[in-house]
């Protein structure tokens, strides 16, 4: 467990709020307690007032004893409090000297008094020009010009390609980062290493500022394939009922999905083989999909609605999703606007959007006759795989 001793950004790209977020990505339990409060935004401090101990202590003393000491932006005087409550604790003390944009937080003659109640002092190149050389200083170079970032601990020295670009916060983000390994008992030489590739990817991701958040999109992206995968045998088992001549797809989007290659699906889609449902692929990002389009085009209007499938067209189908209050718009090929047809994905566009105008809110079920060389198709929308999946049951089961 690590407890975070940090200031309070309201910004968001640096603080208390950065480094839990940090330690929330590495899945490391966390506990925190407020040290300082700002009035900052993304590119200017204009105030600090740092919090009195006595209330601190209060706050700590309640809560479990830490494996690691996290601290940020904080009276230094702070460090030596925290050591003398925690002797058998590692801190690991960001020290801030000043933001950024030039606003003095620390009296680098003050902080020296403190160095030595802390395990691992980490702070840029700048800094550490400031305070002189001691032992436990861990000096990040992201200050420095060239083409890497060198983080130097003893006689270590420790290189990354850099991420163009300026990020607020990464000071934050790089000691949470280390305050995370070591609480997951990485030496402390692994604990640095791991924590610069870690900043990587998540500056890679972000602009302006360090966006972890989007680092913890890649577990939306691993849950949206799990999902489809684990259902698929579902759909397999009714597949026989349901695939059409031209295969089936069971697509489901990401949350923020734009276009179809942030839609999870099948490539090659489910098709019939000897009577049987099969899937060509396991579930992919990749591969274009006419289910994957209605997906993103339903979420423009209905954001929540991230999951289609296309179901052969059966009438009975259909009477039985309206006898079982699903809502169902019947979708008129011939109405199409001759310039609707002639633009290729738009028929699927204009569909939905007639569907939502008439039903005033987002259609369980639309459905079509055919049309010249189109087939006949169900299209059923919901929230989720599981979800459609209820849905096309309610339609294909008497």
């Amino acid at each position: 467990m690590v407890l975070v001793v940090a200031g309070f950004d309201p910004s968001g790209g640096a603080g208390i709020i950065q480094d839990v977020k940090v330690l929330s990505a590495l899945g490391v339990k966390t506990h925190a307690v407020i040290s300082a409060l700002t009035v900052q935004n993304e590119n200017r401090v204009f105030s600090v007032n740092f919090r009195d101990w006595e209330e601190m202590r209060k706050e700590i003393e309640v809560l479990t004893p830490p494996r690691v000491i996290k601290v940020g932006l904080s009276a230094p005087e702070t460090v030596k409090r925290l050591r003398e409550m925690f002797p058998d604790s590692a801190i690991v003390w960001n020290v801030v000297l000043e933001s950024s944009s030039g606003f003095g937080f620390q009296d680098p003659e003050e902080v020296k008094k403190f160095v030595e109640y802390a395990d691992y002092v980490i702070l840029n190149s700048e800094e550490a020009k400031k305070l002189g050389e001691y032992n436990n200083f861990i000096v990040t170079g992201g200050h420095e010009k060239g083409n890497t970032v060198k983080v130097k601990y003893r006689d270590f020295v420790f290189e990354i390609p850099r991420v163009p670009g300026e990020f607020h916060g990464t000071g934050c983000a790089f000691s949470s980062a280390v305050s995370g390994f070591l609480a997951m008992s990485y030496p402390v030489e692994e604990a640095i290493r791991s924590a610069m590739e870690l900043l990587k990817k998540i500056l890679e991701r972000s602009s302006g500022v360090v966006e972890t958040e989007k680092l913890l999109r890649d577990w939306y992206r691993y849950d949206t394939l799990n999902t489809l995968d684990e259902i698929l045998p579902e759909f397999l088992e009714i597949g026989h009922l349901t695939v059409p001549e031209v295969g089936q797809n069971v697509s489901y989007a990401l949350p923020w999905a734009k276009n179809e290659f942030e839609v999870g699906k099948f490539p090659g889609r489910i098709r019939l083989k000897e009577g049987k449902a099969v899937a060509v692929s396991c579930a992919s990002f990749k591969d274009k999909s006419h289910t994957a389009r209605m997906a993103v085009t339903i979420m423009r209007y209905h954001p929540h609605m991230r999951c289609v499938v296309n179901v052969r067209y059966e009438r009975e189908y259909v009477e039985r999703a309206k006898k079982r209050g699903l809502k169902v718009f019947h979708y008129d090929r011939s109405k199409e606007p001759k310039e609707v047809q002639e633009k290729e994905g738009q028929s699927m566009v204009w569909m939905i959007e007639q569907a939502i105008a008439e039903l005033k809110s987002p259609p369980d079920v639309i459905y079509d006759k055919g049309w010249w060389g189109k087939e006949a198709m169900i299209r059923v929308f919901g929230r989720n795989p599981k979800e459609v999946l209820e849905k096309i049951k309610l339609m294909v089961r008497e």
